[in-house]
């Protein structure tokens, strides 16, 4: 049901200071974008380092469903899988249900269709519906 890392991502605390750290280190095809969080539009940016994607936040969009506070660095990855109410129907039945999600979401990457779902020891990974432009 899952299928290929589509992406790993990050909390950070200075954005520009992140984009030119990992510039240093040969990321390329950085973007800047926004995407609708609990709060509002939330800033974040997209590179590819090395052959992954890396995606990097100020303020994650699940953040404020964890029971403690979030650290920074890497926060979590993301697989892409082909039907998101599938995979949650397989886990539900497993008794695996996501901590914050479904929701759609859209930025310059595309819509996609999202849920986390978070380990008894903290592992976080997202389940990501590609749903077009």
């Amino acid at each position: 049901m899952l299928k290929a890392l589509w992406n790993i991502a990050g909390k950070v605390t200075d954005l520009d200071a992140e984009l030119r750290f990992f510039e240093a280190c040969g990321a390329t095809d950085i973007v800047r974008d926004f995407v609708a969080g609990p709060g509002g539009d939330d800033e974040f940016a997209m590179l590819r380092l090395g052959s992954e994607r890396v995606l990097l936040f100020p303020n994650p969009v699940y953040e404020p469903n964890l029971d403690e506070p979030m650290h920074y660095g890497l926060t979590h990855a993301v697989f892409e899988v082909e039907d998101l109410d599938a995979v949650l129907a397989d886990f539900e039945s497993k008794g695996v249900r996501p901590f914050w999600g479904p929701k759609e979401v859209s930025a310059k990457f595309g819509r996609r269709r999202i849920a986390f779902f978070r380990s008894p020891s903290g592992f976080v990974f997202e389940a990501e519906q590609p749903l077009g432009a």
